[in-house]
């Protein structure tokens, strides 16, 4: 498990953005485990993920109770956002189980994209190793695999459906289509 100083190497203290740790783990139902040790998020990952929604239709860490019919509401705090689609895919914390959710705004699917929210900065952490190590085509499988490899190790769960968030993006560095 990386220490503060190894995620703010890899995400660049200037990439980063506080969340409010102490107040949602004293607020929200999730368990302690499920959160990050650091309090801070990376800004911009890249392709996978984005904390900056300014003009987007939610705030970063707005709250949002989606309606599940008979099974009541599901609170989710929004934790950032696909970059190429802000208004539309938001990924959430489920302040429930401390689940990471991939809500579809539009049309209020949700896609499971990691276990844990620790879970999902580990792989932003390692996601963001991989970028600063990138030399370019020569390699990038193999190093996409080995990725893919230590990702499995921290979230099996994450990675349990081909058609999942992190599998169609290791897809992509892999140079596979699934």
């Amino acid at each position: 498990m990386p220490d503060k100083a190894a995620f703010l190497q890899a995400w660049e203290p200037d990439n980063t953005v506080p969340y409010p740790r102490a107040a949602w783990m004293a607020e929200y139902a999730a368990p302690a485990a499920s959160y990050p040790e650091v309090d801070f998020l990376p800004i911009d990952m890249s392709v996978v993920y984005t904390a900056y929604l300014e003009d987007a239709r939610f705030d970063l860490y707005s709250r949002i109770d989606l309606d599940m019919g008979r099974d009541g509401k599901l609170a989710l705090a929004v934790v950032g956002a696909v970059p190429a689609d802000k208004d539309e895919m938001l990924f959430c914390l489920d302040t429930g189980s401390g689940r990471i959710l991939l809500l579809g705004v539009g049309d209020g699917t949700l896609e499971l994209v990691n276990s844990t929210f620790k879970a999902l900065t580990e792989f932003l952490y390692h996601f963001a190793r991989f970028i600063d190590a990138d030399t370019g085509g020569a390699g990038r499988a193999l190093r996409a695999k080995d990725l893919r490899a230590k990702l499995k190790s921290i979230d099996p769960e994450a990675l349990a459906d081909r058609e999942s968030w992190w599998s169609i993006a290791l897809m992509q560095l892999e140079g596979t289509k699934g």
